[in-house]
């Protein structure tokens, strides 16, 4: 901890030092000696006394250090922002030979040095059981991340952003650092604020939990990692193996990264088909993608059938396939196992009884090099099959039993897609990092309309970028095994419902266009309700026996006519009687 800044702060309950404590209570041992390393004023030195440890205090801060002696505490002075510390520095302050664990807290931000210190803990802990406590501030707090993006980054005496931090943590960043020194988490007790010492200016509209544009960005943080509001990571680690963790982040592993990674979701039922789908992959004219092949709930025999297909296309092909078993939940689950193991910059989701023309991977490359980040959407065809019998290797058959229709529109209309999904599955590649970094998984809670549910979501975040390129044909089963046939009306009515007041319960980014779109609809529904207005009025003087007069009015040129008639008629009309009565 750095000397020139006065640390100086009670032990409380449902503080930091309380989640420590909690963590050494529930998983260290009760006797031997506890090292506090830039321990400070030694906030946790009275209760760990009374869990029966010995404390031990290292630091820096002579003031500290006499304070804690001054309480009847073993402390000694040791610049951890030196080069190293060594280890024979570190064990002459433990006379007691039985070190049972060691804390860092509030330290490794104030070190350049940090992996290297852990490094040598870990050499500490050689051959024995050491439970290490580490705390660091969590810069990936949401208040610091939305005051960011109004320019502000407030350093401040003490908090989130103490001016003498040097490095900023996040759980990924710690855990990395840990790992790789050796460092094994077995437990954590991380500190929730939801509001931090961060959460200012008053009534700034990115840090209101009243304004839209928080509680849209809250939404979105929210649903990227469980740490939106830790304050404080506290987490607890045991000595293990080294592995290698870089905690430097390198481009180049992105740009190994295949363009498209492909989900096929089978049950084994439709061997002929993921033939021929597979045929059709291996045709393609741009080759830089993945295949994930999903095994849903199938046996040993259908497994082994399926893998058998894999082995029969060419070694490319073949080397791009990776076959998955998933044994559980509906056929969502399978959909967030596929998107979990891609590894593709895109991802696009190709059952096991559709075909794709040999541009289709192409198509999908080429237009998310313009529009990166994007949901992809190209057009598909459609046509009906029908189940037949099995074939003499027992293998489902099916032929088709209609023209090749073109019935989805050629460019994504995001209104219509609010109504129904126009976008079969294979018609869409999602950016891979809205999955893996924003969050955005299947809801598998839905045993229909997942797909739907999942693409407007993803959609409300990232857009669309729409090619009218045909591309594929989606294949509807008239007669046969499908969602359609499996699932009731009702099912799918209920399913819809749902997901719509989902999204009608979140705030949303909308495109360019809608508040047009929305005055524009407006007006037509003000002119209907005008016109219904109109009518009824119209019914009502016809039921109340006007109707004579409403056509008079509603026509002036046939009442003019009308009256001249009349008035002829009264000079004609008692002349001719008076001829008839003679």
């Amino acid at each position: 901890m750095s000397p020139n800044v006065k640390y100086q702060h009670p032990y409380q309950q449902n503080t930091v030092y309380s989640h420590v404590v909690e963590l050494i209570r529930q998983y260290g041992q009760t006797s031997g000696t506890h090292l506090d390393l830039g321990c400070g004023y030694g906030a946790i030195a009275e209760p760990l006394r009374e869990l029966g440890l010995d404390y031990v205090g290292l630091d820096s801060n002579e003031a500290a250090i006499n304070d804690l002696r001054a309480r009847g505490f073993k402390a000694g002075l040791l610049d951890l922002n030196a080069s190293q510390p060594t280890l024979s520095k570190l064990r002459e302050q433990i006379s007691n030979p039985t070190l049972v664990s060691i804390s860092l807290i509030d330290v490794l931000e104030h070190l350049t040095t940090g992996p290297a210190l852990l490094e040598q803990l870990r050499a500490l802990a050689d051959g024995i059981s050491v439970l290490l406590i580490i705390s660091v501030p969590n810069i990936g707090h949401r208040d610091l991340a939305f005051k960011l993006l109004g320019g502000r980054w407030d350093y401040t005496q003490e908090g989130l952003l103490d001016h003498a931090h040097v490095i900023h943590h996040t759980s990924r960043l710690i855990d990395a650092v840990a790992r790789r020194a050796g460092w094994v988490e077995v437990a954590r007790n991380d500190f929730h604020m939801e509001r931090s010492d961060q959460n200012f200016p008053f009534a700034h509209p990115l840090l209101s939990e009243h304004t839209a544009i928080y509680q849209y960005l809250r939404q979105l943080r929210d649903t990227v990692d469980p740490f939106a509001s830790v304050n404080q990571l506290v987490r607890a680690y045991l000595p293990g193996p080294r592995k290698d963790r870089s905690i430097v982040s390198e481009r180049t592993e992105d740009k190994a990264r295949p363009f498209l990674s492909i989900v096929t979701r089978t049950q084994g039922k439709r061997l002929g088909a993921l033939r021929d789908l597979l045929l059709c992959l291996t045709a393609q004219t741009c080759q830089d993608f993945e295949c994930l092949i999903v095994a849903h709930k199938v046996d040993s025999q259908g497994f082994y059938k399926i893998r058998r297909i894999i082995e029969d296309t060419p070694a490319q092909m073949r080397s791009k396939c990776q076959l998955i078993l998933c044994d559980r939940g509906n056929r969502t689950a399978p959909l967030n196992l596929g998107f979990e193991k891609a590894s593709g910059h895109y991802i696009s989701i190709l059952d096991d009884d559709e075909l794709v023309f040999a541009h289709w991977v192409e198509t999908f490359k080429s237009l998310g090099q313009k529009t990166s980040g994007c949901v992809l959407r190209v057009v598909i065809a459609e046509q009906d099959i029908e189940a037949s019998d099995a074939r003499s290797d027992s293998v489902l058959g099916f032929r088709t039993v209609s023209a090749i229709r073109t019935p989805y529109p050629s460019h994504y209309d995001f209104f219509a897609h609010l109504r129904q999904n126009y976008s079969p599955t294979l018609s869409l590649a999602f950016p891979r990092t809205a999955f893996h970094e924003l969050g955005i998984q299947f809801d598998e809670t839905l045993n229909t309309t997942e797909d739907w549910d999942f693409e407007m979501r993803t959609v409300l975040v990232c857009g669309v970028q729409s090619s009218p390129e045909i591309t594929g044909i989606y294949r509807k089963w008239r007669v046969g095994e499908s969602s359609y046939a499996l699932h009731s009306q009702d099912d799918w009515m209920r399913n819809y419902e749902r997901i719509v007041s989902k999204l009608d319960t979140q705030y949303h980014i909308f495109p360019p266009g809608t508040i047009g779109k929305l005055n524009q609809q407006s007006q037509e529904l003000q002119n209907q309700h005008q016109w219904i207005l109109k009518l009824e009025a119209d019914l009502a003087a016809i039921q109340q026996g006007g109707m004579l007069r409403l056509i008079l009015r509603r026509f002036p040129r046939m009442y003019a006519i009308l009256r001249r008639v009349y008035r002829a008629c009264r000079h004609i009309v008692p002349g001719t009687m008076r001829r008839a009565a003679s």
